[in-house]
């Protein structure tokens, strides 16, 4: 037979930031995706043994080690090992590969170098050589992401190295901005189109469901509008409409819910969640199943555990403004489906970033599309800000701070390898973003420490 050729169905396994998986079942493929995080895999030939984890630090306090183990190579990879024992695997025969630990930031200018990556990748070698197992396979270090996987029919290891290759890509310079082409179409070809967006179908179908048969509250209804940020964006477009008039604009949904008597908010929510609902004809979030979600989501849960840490700004302003950072996304995903299979394409098959894909294809990218949509909707600026500069956060003019925030949050995201899918990339943080919010190691340190538990939390409250 060929070695290869596989006669079975192989199911995948995600393994996300913070967590361990062993497993004996050879249909099984472990995989996980990194940046600055390494993925730490075990394997027992013999026995056909193997396990994988995701560790996102080096090491924590006693307490924290005890409480959450996975998290730490010091304790995480023992964890890992002790399972492996148990579940049949014997010391003598495990082997190791290990992946990521790439490099964050190493921009001395700014006084800070957080190179999480190089002390994960220095703790985990450390942690096996103290057990005395050997390492056979290591790709570490670089300013990229990678994926690796772990075949448990033959124990083999794939890494996938996604690097960012910056393209060429020429300057077109036109004097009215609102001329400029994306693709076949013009930019007010785009405002026109873009009405609302199309939310995710059980999400809309679920509170839909709370609102005319279990009487929901608004702070019931507002647990599930974040967590799609189409609909966060349709909620807050109609909110800020004309129609309702309000002297200040409204930053966030739980604002809207606390302006808005009970009623009107229902009815706007219903509007803002009816819009297509059964339609085939817009695809929409077609990113590796719901791969967009996650990471406007983490990037919202890290954005607002960053205000809280820095107190910088209303935690809830910025976690609104982390949930929509890649609406422009979604805008293409929805709007121009076929442009955006290209760009997915060549940012999976060519290795690119999504940035220099979008220019490439279009000509354009979806934070200055994410922009202009904003305006058109009257969003407030601190919104519309963090949408257009959040790859370019020295942009911003009167929201820096909160635009360093999204920046920071996004890059740590892409760090530990949650939503990223692919298009993962070891994202260095902006030097601009570090000084304007003062941000330091530690810093850094604990936001990680604290996303697992309150991703897990949110995930269940669906």
């Amino acid at each position: 037979m060929y070695k290869g050729v596989r006669l079975h169905h192989m199911e995948t396994h995600i393994i996300l930031p913070g967590e361990i998986e062993v497993t004996d079942d050879p249909s099984t493929v472990l995989k996980t995706c990194v940046g600055s995080c390494v993925a730490v895999a075990m394997y027992d030939h013999d026995a056909g043994i193997g396990g994988l984890a995701h560790i996102m630090l080096s090491m924590g306090s006693d307490e924290k080690e005890k409480a959450r183990p996975a998290l730490y190579a010091r304790s995480g990879i023992p964890l890992l090992l002790n399972k492996m024992i148990k579940s049949g695997a014997s010391k003598d025969r495990i082997v190791a590969s290990i992946a990521g630990g790439s490099f964050l930031l190493t921009d001395r200018k700014v006084g800070v170098e957080l190179n999480i990556g190089r002390r994960n990748t220095d703790m985990v070698q450390q942690v096996f050589s103290s057990l005395g197992i050997p390492i056979v396979r290591q790709d570490t270090g670089g300013y990229f992401g990678r994926v690796l996987e772990l075949n448990l029919e033959d124990g083999l290891i794939n890494i996938r190295e996604v690097k960012e290759k910056i393209r060429e890509v020429k300057e077109k310079k036109q004097k009215d901005t609102e001329s400029e082409v994306i693709g076949d179409f013009k930019l007010e070809d785009l405002k026109n189109q873009v009405d609302k967006l199309k939310p995710v179908p059980d999400i809309a179908r679920m509170i839909i469901s709370r609102i005319k048969y279990s009487g929901a509250g608004t702070y019931d209804l507002e647990r599930y509008i974040i967590k799609d940020q189409a609909l966060a964006a349709n909620v807050l477009k109609l909110c800020n409409s004309p129609e309702y008039g309000f002297q200040k604009q409204i930053h966030s949904i739980r604002r809207a819910g606390e302006l808005l008597n009970p009623e009107t908010f229902k009815n706007i929510v219903l509007d803002a969640c009816n819009y297509n609902l059964y339609s085939d004809t817009i695809k929409g979030y077609s990113i590796e199943q719901g791969e967009m979600l996650n990471h406007s989501f983490c990037c919202a849960e890290v954005a607002r555990l960053i205000s809280q840490e820095k107190k910088i700004n209303n935690p809830d302003v910025i976690f609104t403004a982390g949930l929509l950072h890649d609406i422009g996304k979604v805008i293409l995903d929805q709007y121009f489906f076929e442009k955006f299979n290209l760009i997915m394409d060549k940012v999976i098959n060519e290795n690119i970033q999504f940035l220099y894909a979008e220019n490439e294809v279009l000509g354009y990218n979806h934070a200055q599309v994410g922009e202009i949509i904003a305006r058109e909707w009257n969003l407030p600026e601190i919104l519309i800000e963090s949408i257009a500069f959040h790859h370019q956060p020295e942009k911003a003019k009167k929201h820096p701070e909160a635009v360093s925030i999204i920046h920071i949050a996004n890059c740590i995201c892409s760090m530990v390898g949650h939503g990223g899918g692919a298009s993962i990339l070891g994202n260095r943080i902006n030097g601009f973003a570090i000084s304007c919010i003062n941000l330091q190691k530690d810093d850094v340190d604990k936001i990680i420490e604290k996303l697992p538990e309150v991703l897990n939390h949110n995930e269940s409250t669906i």
